[in-house]
């Protein structure tokens, strides 16, 4: 039986005043917490987060599926 894949996502968020663009958020992620977080990324807008949150869960969900891991959840 293979080991649970687990995956994580973290989101630092903060506003910087004065900035046409105040919203920073920082993602730093990776699909297999084995590896250590794997990438990083700052973004300025609500709409790039929430892309970049969407694409991860897709990642998560196709490493898993790879693996046969897909097929249940077991709410935590």
């Amino acid at each position: 039986m293979p080991a649970d894949r687990v995956g994580l996502l973290i989101i630092r968020a903060w506003v910087e005043a004065g900035s046409a663009s105040p919203l920073r958020a920082q993602l730093r992620w990776t699909t297999d917490v084995g590896r250590g977080l794997e990438n990083s990324i700052t973004f300025v807008d609500v709409e790039t987060v929430q892309s970049a949150v969407a694409e991860w869960l897709h990642e998560v969900l196709a490493a898993g599926e790879s693996q046969g891991e897909g097929d249940a959840v077991t709410p935590q």
